[in-house]
């Protein structure tokens, strides 16, 4: 059960750099707009990132899974702050395929996320 909740959670990771990737000059406005540095750079980090997590998610899920907890957990405070200042922006977070405002459905997203992560990781 611990693997396939992993593998889950991998393609979650995996689909969102593959859309950051297929879509990469509006993901790139879109972190822009969030006033992240260097969008254009931050773009290919990102799809960096989203894919070593989804490898180490199906390779090693405790290490996967903790390093997944803590993007998405420092992610998630950032939103939080930014669906407090009411500022209408797209986190850009599956490329163009999320064009909408983060709001409290981004929060709840993230969250469930965020408990799925925990899960693999305790029980790895």
């Amino acid at each position: 059960m611990n693997q396939l909740l992993a593998v889950l959670l991998a393609v979650v990771f995996a689909w969102a750099a593959g859309a950051k990737l297929a879509a990469r000059p509006d993901t790139a406005a879109g972190f822009a707009s969030l006033g992240l540095p260097a969008p254009e750079a931050m773009v290919w980090v990102m799809i960096g990132l989203e894919i070593a997590i989804a490898a180490l998610l199906v390779i090693v899920p405790g290490w996967g899974s903790l390093l997944a907890f803590a993007v998405l957990a420092g992610f998630t405070v950032f939103l939080v702050g930014l669906v407090r200042s009411g500022r209408p922006v797209s986190c850009r977070c599956f490329g163009g395929a999320s064009t909408e405002p983060v709001s409290g459905k981004t929060l709840i997203r993230n969250g469930l996320l965020l408990a799925l992560a925990a899960v693999v990781a305790l029980t790895a």
